[in-house]
């Protein structure tokens, strides 16, 4: 896709708008993004949006782009506009993993990025002192004779791809998604889901554990088979092996198999991506390069699902070279976006490489704003998505949080490729690392050549302590990872989890134990107090939970059911959750506080149907405030389906979620449609002006008003317009007309779906029933081209009143009566 010219620096901006349409000189521009930020006049732009047309310069830029670009050749970072519009800096903004620690780096100086503004930076994690074996956790306060460390510094792995790089986005962690609306006070970690990850899968997979099966193309560079040599291709294998069992734990709560299908070892003379130190610029040379091996066709050998390149060159984030990997989120059956990058940093790169696999499932740090409440009893330090490398608990490999996301994601239908299981793929090593790697080839792997095992003090099978030089000096260092599994540590014993195992004990770690169902827990609360709300229950795998490659279980684990069914008074559900952001100042910086948010259906896809998107009454743009509805809205006006976390369920007129009941023509919900009478006719008059053509009853359902362009007229001379009886105008009023699709409000709630006046078919249509009566109108321009507009409409059945001859009849019957009761 082209890239957008860049502007100068004096162009930065910071847009938190999901659609402004602006007229302009040049056009009509059509934004709908989520940020753009313009980079320093190195040349970087960072786009953050939807997509994007520009009319005005006759150029169409369409990119789909979860990432922040890295700043290029400036170290500086980028220069973006935080909510205020004042110009700030920043780093970069990769989803990355850091350097460990012990390479004996300088820190970087603070003041990169202030506090709580979003910046995953790739500063280096826990130092080593040299000469000895003490070691400072990711100090908090400067070091005497550096630099002071910034609040951010201690954030050792990076993230690419945020939902908005403004300080202080609302999250919503339990949908594992967040709205792009932007204000001043809190960090800024996140990722959105691409529009572009395919379609979704069918629905019995929602709200089930199914086996998703991850095809992963594996890539080394040139320096990866100078470094390896001839034990490369078991070395890879290795160390996905590892990656493959990290995927298996039971704590990701769904069962996901991690298969190479394809490895491809790059060497002289082999075409390859271009390689440079810049780790954003290397992601986006990778992801490019891979897409043209990937065969679209699903059952062919050749087609992966997700590619991951292994290099030994040393990679830079804007700032620091400390980078071991990066990732762009959430993309992992996008073809030209599900890859990441990992710096071979010797067998704990499986851990670098879950990481960047975990991001790409749309994961975030264990230390993001939306993991807090997620992550709140287990805390983020010793997962898999923490922001500091260190050993990871083998106990709960993933956090809560990371289990919600990649759960929330698959099930919203993200994961669709992953659904087949390929016919053939590469077999994994089945023997533990450290009985192939012992703990000297561990530390060369990680250190160097030169370097060997460092026995000390410390019980063996925690960290893993290696030789190493620094100033002259010998030193042992360590970067906090733990001996391999299947390391000898005594006499008959080898290293498991971390500890010291005999070989009399080994039967815990090596028997499989397959996983569960547990009982459905307690039905929640109610969604909403009235108008058809949802409940859920749940269960979890925990009867047993499995255990060392066991099997996790598979089927329905979330049921849910309706509630609170009685129709509610006045707003409807989602007008309430509207008007919830009006007088919002903090919205939008630089554009007035809209008072009269209202919901916007024209226009909005019917994937989009459950997001929240509002539109100013008086300002006219609209922009999704949410990027879910509260569970039991429904999906909209003309439909009885109901939005459950995010997704549009079929339910009956009667608001039960399943039920069959349906409304009928009349709108009676299981009626036979007997209860009314269908009104049609046309109109074809051609005289200038308004001309009044029918009187819509209040009452009247299901109206359907059509007007065709006459054929070959080169535009159209005659319009749809509507009025109250009192003479107010409703639509297309005092010859000002709408040229695209709208919704026209009337009293009670009621909405009509109005075409827009440059359709060849224009079109009014609604479901009602009408609270109030209406007017139609056709104006016409041209008296040359009378009109070609025809209605329809349904409206209750009179009551008939009794014939006189019932009425007589009647009469003497009572008469009848009455006489025999005075007889008694």
């Amino acid at each position: 896709m082209p890239e957008p010219e860049d502007a100068g620096c004096d162009q930065c901006r910071c847009w938190q708008m999901l659609d402004v349409t602006n007229a302009g000189a040049g056009g009509c521009w059509m934004w709908q993004m989520l940020e753009l930020a313009d980079a320093t006049c190195g040349g970087c732009w960072s786009w953050r949006m939807l997509d994007v047309a520009d009319a005005g310069a006759g150029r169409c830029w369409s990119r789909w782009s979860l990432d922040m670009a890295d700043a290029g050749a400036s170290d500086a970072g980028a220069r973006w506009l935080g909510p205020s519009g004042w110009a700030r800096r920043a780093g970069s903004e990769q989803h990355s993993q850091a350097r460990a620690p012990g390479q004996h780096r300088s820190p970087e100086p603070a003041g990169r990025a202030q506090h709580g503004e979003g910046s995953a930076g790739t500063t280096p994690g826990p130092g080593v002192t040299a000469g000895s074996r003490r070691w400072d956790p990711c100090p908090t306060s400067p070091r005497a004779g550096t630099a002071p460390w910034g609040p951010q510094q201690r954030r050792c792995r990076g993230h690419r791809g945020p939902l908005c790089r403004c300080s202080g986005c609302h999250w919503h962690p339990l949908s594992g998604a967040a709205s792009p609306l932007c204000s001043a006070g809190d960090s800024a970690v996140g990722a959105r889901v691409p529009a572009g990850s395919g379609d979704l899968p069918v629905a019995r997979q929602r709200f089930a554990s199914v086996p998703r099966y991850v095809e992963t193309l594996v890539v080394a560079d040139e320096s990866m088979a100078r470094f390896h040599g001839a034990g490369l291709t078991r070395y890879l294998l290795t160390v996905m092996a590892a990656a493959a069992k990290a995927f298996r734990h039971a704590s990701l709560a769904n069962p996901m198999e991690l298969l190479v299908t394809r490895l491809v070892v790059l060497g002289e003379g082999t075409p390859g991506p271009p390689v440079t130190s810049n780790a954003a610029q290397m992601l986006r040379n990778f992801c490019e390069w891979q897409k043209d091996l990937n065969d679209p066709d699903e059952d062919s050998p050749q087609h992966f699902d997700t590619a991951i390149l292994f290099t030994r060159q040393d990679l830079c984030g804007a700032a620091t070279c400390n980078t071991l990997g990066m990732a762009d989120v959430g993309t992992v059956c996008n073809p030209t976006r599900s890859c990441s990058i990992v710096e071979d940093d010797g067998l704990q790169s499986a851990f670098t490489a879950a990481h960047e696999l975990g991001h790409v499932f749309n994961m975030l740090h264990d230390d993001s704003k939306p993991c807090e409440e997620l992550n709140r009893r287990s805390g983020a330090s010793r997962h898999m998505m923490a922001p500091v490398m260190s050993s990871v608990d083998p106990e709960e490999t993933w956090s809560p949080c990371s289990a919600r996301f990649i759960t929330d994601f698959l099930d919203n239908g993200h994961g669709h490729c992953l659904l087949d299981k390929p016919l053939e793929w590469l077999r994994l090593p089945s023997a533990l690392p450290g009985s192939v790697y012992d703990a000297d080839r561990q530390c060369q792997l990680t250190f160097g050549s030169e370097s060997r095992h460092c026995p000390g003090p410390q019980p063996p099978c925690t960290s893993l302590w290696c030789t190493g030089h620094a100033n002259g000096r010998s030193m042992c260092q360590t970067k906090h990872f733990p001996w391999a599994d299947g390391t000898p540590c005594g006499s008959g014993k080898t290293c498991r989890n971390g500890l010291c195992v005999g070989h009399g004990d080994m039967k815990a770690f090596d028997t499989p134990v397959d996983g569960a169902w547990g009982p459905w827990g307690p039905w929640g609360e109610c969604s909403r107090s009235c108008g058809g709300g949802v409940r859920f229950s749940r269960r979890e795998c925990v009867k047993p939970a499995p255990r060392n490659g066991g099997k996790y279980c598979e089927g329905k684990r979330t049921q849910f059911r309706s509630c609170n069914v009685d129709a509610c008074p006045a707003l409807t559900f989602r007008e309430q959750q509207c008007a919830a952001y009006n007088y919002r100042s903090d919205l939008f910086k630089g554009f007035p506080a809209p008072m009269d948010w209202v919901p916007r259906y024209s226009g909005v896809a019917e994937k989009d149907q459950c997001k929240l998107t509002c539109q100013s009454e008086a300002l006219g743009y609209y922009h999704v405030l949410e990027p879910r509805v509260v569970d039991g809205t429904p999906c909209s006006p003309e439909s009885t389906s109901v939005c459950v976390q995010g997704r549009c369920i079929p339910a009956g007129c009667d608001r039960v979620i399943g039920s069959k009941k349906k409304f009928d023509k009349c709108m009676k919900c299981g009626g036979d449609g007997s209860s009314c009478t269908k009104i049609y006719g046309s109109f074809a008059k051609a005289r200038y002006g308004y001309n009044d053509v029918v009187t819509i009853p209040a009452g009247a359902t299901h109206i359907l008003i059509r007007q065709i362009s006459a054929a070959g007229s080169g535009g159209d001379d005659v319009f749809l317009a509507l009025r109250r009886p009192d003479g107010t105008s409703l639509l297309n009023g005092n010859y000002v007309l709408v040229p695209s699709e709208t919704d026209v409000k009337l009293a009670g709630g009621a909405t009509l779906r109005y075409s827009g006046a440059t359709k060849t078919m224009e079109m009014l249509t609604g479901r009602g029933p009408l609270r109030e009566p209406l007017v139609l109108q056709a104006l016409v321009v041209n008296e040359q081209r009378p009109p070609r507009l025809k209605y329809s409409f349904f409206v209750p059945q009179a009551k008939k009143r009794p014939s006189a001859a019932w009425e007589k009849q009647k009469a003497e019957i009572l008469e009848i009566l009455r006489s025999r009761r005075r007889s008694k």
